[in-house]
C-alpha cells in the first residue's frame, strides 16, 4: 500500500459511508426534536464554537454523514437558549446522543467524527443535571487523544498533497490541539496527570506549519504551552513561597507578547490569570500546612490572587458580551472558583461593592448545570453579607457544610488574625469543585 494511501486511510478513519445511514440513530426521524429546533440549536452551536476551528464540514451537512457528531452539536447548541436546559427535550436528547457515544467506545478505530464528538463532551458539560462532577472531561479527552494517537500518523500529516487530504490533516491536527488543551486544562483542575506524553504533546506545533494557520491556531497552541509549563510547576515539589512570581510563567508570556497583546487574545489572557490565580492558591494553602514557619508571610500571595480573580471576573465578562459566546465547562469553574477566593478573602478585598457588581454580572453568564453556578452564587452571598456587617448569617450552618461536601479538606479553611471568628468557615478547593464536591 503507497505512503498517501495508508495516510487517507488513517486520517478518514473509517468515516461512515451514506449507504449505510443508520435512521435509528436520527434524533428528528425519531421524534427528539423538531428539524426546526434542530437548524436553530446547529446555529447557536456555530456561534459558540466560532472561537476554535472545530470542523471543515458545515454542522447542517453532518446529519447523513455523522449521527453522532450532528447530534453532538445539537445538543451543545441547547445552551445558547438557557429554557431549554433541563428540560425534557434535553433530558431525551441528552440520553439519545451520550447513547450513541457510548455505543462508539465499542469500536476499535473512531472515526474524526467520533473523535470530535468526544471533544465537544468534554468541553462543554452537555449534562441536564446539576449533581454531576467534571471527572468526565478529564476521562474523555484523554480517550479521544488515545484514539487519534492510535489512528494517526502524525509524522506524515504534512505530507500530504494538496485537496481533500490536505484539508483533512489540517482538521486532524486542530481537532488534536483542541482535544491536547482539553485534557491539560482538566489535569491542572483536578489535579490529575495527563494522558498524553510529551512527545505527542510536541505534535502541536505542526499546525504551524499549514499554509492556512491563523490566529485562532496560534491562541490554541499558545494555551497548550501555557497549561503544560502550569502542570509541570503545579505538579512539582517546588513551591514558590516568597513571592508571587513565578519565572517559568512570566518568561512564556513574553516569548508570546505578539499574540497576548492582540485585542482577539483576552482568551489567552484569562488563561494566564487562571494559572497565575492557581498558583498563588497552591502557595497559601502550603503555607496553611506549614504553620512551624516562623518568616512566613501569604499577605503578598492573598493580594495577588484577589487581582487575579477580578482580572478573571473582567476576562470572563469581556468574553461573554462580545459574541453570543457560551463558556466551556473550564472557564465557567475557573470563573466560580476566582469568586470562591474573593469570598475566601473578603477581608483583604477593596472596594467590595464593585466587585459585588462584578461578580453578580458575571454569574449571569455561567452555564447552567454543575456546581460553577450555585457555588459562584455562594460565594457572591458570602461576599454581600461581608459587606452589610451580618456575618453571622453568612456562616455555614452544619448541614449546609455536609451539603457542600463531605471532603472538604481541613486546611481549605482558612483562619487570618484579622478576621471575625465567624468568618472560619470551609470553602471548596479547585479539585473539589471539579469534582463536584461542594453544594
Amino acid at each position: 500500500m503507497s505512503l498517501i494511501q495508508e495516510l487517507r486511510d488513517n486520517i478518514t478513519i473509517q468515516e461512515q459511508s451514506y449507504d449505510i445511514y443508520d435512521v435509528s440513530e436520527d434524533i428528528i426521524i425519531n421524534g427528539i426534536i423538531s428539524d426546526d429546533l434542530a437548524r436553530e440549536l446547529l446555529k447557536g452551536f456555530s456561534n459558540m464554537s466560532n472561537r476554535w476551528l472545530f470542523m471543515t464540514t458545515d454542522p447542517e451537512n453532518l446529519r447523513a454523514r455523522s449521527p453522532l457528531l450532528f447530534g453532538a452539536c445539537v445538543l451543545a447548541g441547547l445552551h445558547v437558549n438557557s429554557t431549554l436546559h433541563g428540560s425534557p427535550t434535553h433530558y431525551a436528547l441528552y440520553r439519545h446522543v451520550h447513547g450513541l457515544l457510548g455505543r462508539s467506545h465499542l469500536v476499535s478505530h473512531s472515526s474524526l467524527d467520533t473523535v470530535q464528538s468526544m471533544l465537544i463532551f468534554s468541553m462543554w458539560d452537555l449534562r441536564p443535571m446539576r449533581d454531576s462532577d467534571h471527572g468526565n472531561s478529564w476521562l474523555l479527552s484523554g480517550t479521544a487523544a488515545m484514539q487519534l494517537m492510535l489512528t494517526t500518523p502524525f509524522d506524515d500529516l504534512l505530507i500530504t498533497t494538496e485537496g481533500v487530504e490536505k484539508q483533512r490533516a489540517r482538521e486532524v491536527i486542530r481537532t488534536w490541539n483542541l482535544i491536547c488543551l482539553c485534557q491539560l486544562q482538566f489535569s491542572v483542575g483536578s489535579g490529575r496527570p495527563p494522558v498524553i506524553a510529551e512527545q505527542y504533546l510536541e505534535q502541536c506545533a505542526k499546525v504551524l506549519e499549514f499554509p492556512s494557520y491563523n490566529a485562532r491556531d496560534g491562541l490554541v497552541l499558545a494555551g497548550i504551552q501555557l497549561y503544560r509549563v502550569l502542570w509541570s510547576l503545579t505538579s512539582s515539589n517546588s513551591i514558590q513561597t516568597v513571592e508571587p512570581t513565578w519565572p517559568e510563567i512570566d518568561n512564556l508570556r513574553k516569548s508570546q507578547e505578539g499574540i497576548y497583546n492582540l485585542d482577539s487574545s483576552e482568551p489567552l489572557r484569562f488563561a494566564y490569570s487562571c494559572a497565575y490565580l492557581i498558583l498563588a492558591r497552591q502557595t497559601l494553602q502550603h503555607l496553611s500546612e506549614s504553620p512551624c514557619e516562623d518568616d512566613k508571610n501569604d499577605t503578598p500571595f492573598i493580594i495577588f490572587a484577589i487581582s487575579q480573580s477580578r482580572k478573571i471576573l473582567e476576562y470572563f465578562l469581556s468574553l461573554s458580551e462580545l459574541t453570543s459566546y457560551v463558556h466551556p465547562s473550564y472557564e465557567n469553574l475557573l470563573c466560580s472558583f476566582a469568586m470562591v477566593t474573593l469570598a475566601e478573602f473578603v477581608a483583604c478585598v477593596g472596594n467590595i461593592g464593585e466587585v459585588i457588581v462584578l461578580m453578580d454580572r458575571a454569574i449571569s453568564h455561567i452555564q447552567r448545570g454543575g456546581k460553577a453556578e450555585p457555588v459562584s452564587r455562594w460565594a457572591l452571598n458570602t461576599v454581600r453579607q461581608h459587606l452589610s456587617g451580618e456575618p453571622d448569617q453568612g456562616r455555614l450552618t452544619s448541614n449546609e457544610i455536609q451539603n457542600i461536601g463531605q471532603y472538604l479538606l481541613p486546611q481549605e479553611t482558612t483562619t487570618r488574625p484579622w478576621e471575625d471568628a465567624y468568618w472560619e468557615q470551609e470553602f471548596p478547593s479547585l479539585e473539589e469543585m471539579f469534582f463536584a464536591n461542594v453544594m
